[in-house]
């Protein structure tokens, strides 16, 4: 789901400039987002694998929008300009954050964003040559506004017998990759709609007594939730006598329809697996009725 999500921000385009005529926003990008291209190798080889990424970089004040951006925004976008055989996958999507504009709250992220992708290169690559990998980069930065930037960014690698690593970018691409959201793995989801009206989600635990904390449900679709919403968590009875809470989450008053199926990432400040494990999970299941 969070791969269709993605196609579907490449195929929107930007605000133009025209639009922010009047609004008092700055109609420029220069000095609000930097974007780069990085990469955990030195060197690539043929037929080998590595990772990338787009480096974001917001101005202080600023944010940048996830897959769904809540109130307002648009996801960045990433068009890819590579040699003939290179084969990139989808972007590892970091959890966001929510931030209050008036009545308004926008799920991204503030300062650094890494984009991380994971590269395949062709049989072809003859050691000794360079490559140049190309993209060009959209996005939208917000705070009482919102205005578009775009760039073109490139890096070049030299190609070896096998790959060599950059230490510094393979730390931070680890960490980068750290923050995206895991398989629910030992926790079973269940949601449906209850007679209030609301998203009732249901956690429960399989071997593990993990306390959960501060969960909040960010869903891949747009316009399905009340984002500005408190979402109630509360402990609930388990057949098990494992962990279990129910999530209660409130539905968009301007909500077009409820989908049969609820997808999306639930974020925990205290983790799924306890001490240093992952805070966010994904989740894609039926969506009932009561």
């Amino acid at each position: 789901m969070a791969t269709a999500m993605w196609a579907a921000a490449l195929a929107v385009p930007c605000e133009t400039r025209a639009q922010l005529a009047g609004t008092g926003i700055p109609a420029t990008d220069d000095e609000l987002v930097t974007a780069t291209l990085v990469s955990e190798a030195r060197a690539i080889a043929p037929g080998q694998r590595f990772r990338m990424a787009v480096r974001l970089v917001a101005k202080e004040g600023w944010h940048l929008n996830w897959l769904n951006p809540g109130d307002a925004g648009l996801a960045p976008g990433v068009g890819w300009k590579l040699p003939a055989g290179f084969v990139v996958g989808p972007p590892c999507w970091p959890f966001p954050e929510r931030f209050q504009t008036g009545p308004l709250v926008i799920f991204g992220y503030d300062g650094e964003l890494l984009l991380v992708f994971d590269v395949r290169t062709p049989t072809t690559l003859t050691a000794g040559e360079t490559v140049e990998l190309r993209a060009d980069v959209s996005w939208l930065a917000c705070a009482d506004g919102c205005v578009p930037g775009d760039a073109s960014v490139a890096l070049t690698l030299q190609v070896r017998d096998k790959v060599e690593t950059d230490t510094e970018w393979l730390a931070r691409l680890e960490r980068a990759q750290a923050q995206c959201p895991r398989p629910s793995l030992e926790w079973n989801v269940e949601a449906r709609v209850d007679r209030q009206g609301f998203i009732a989600l249901d956690i429960s635990a399989g071997e593990q007594e993990t306390k959960l904390e501060d969960v909040f449900f960010f869903p891949y679709d747009t316009g399905l939730i009340e984002n500005a919403a408190p979402q109630r968590l509360s402990v609930i009875a388990s057949p098990y006598g494992r962990a279990a809470y129910q999530l209660t989450v409130e539905i968009s008053r301007m909500a077009a329809g409820i989908p049969s199926r609820l997808s999306g990432i639930l974020v925990s400040s205290s983790g799924w697996s306890g001490g240093d494990g992952a805070r966010a999970i994904e989740i894609d299941v039926p969506l009932g009725r009561q």
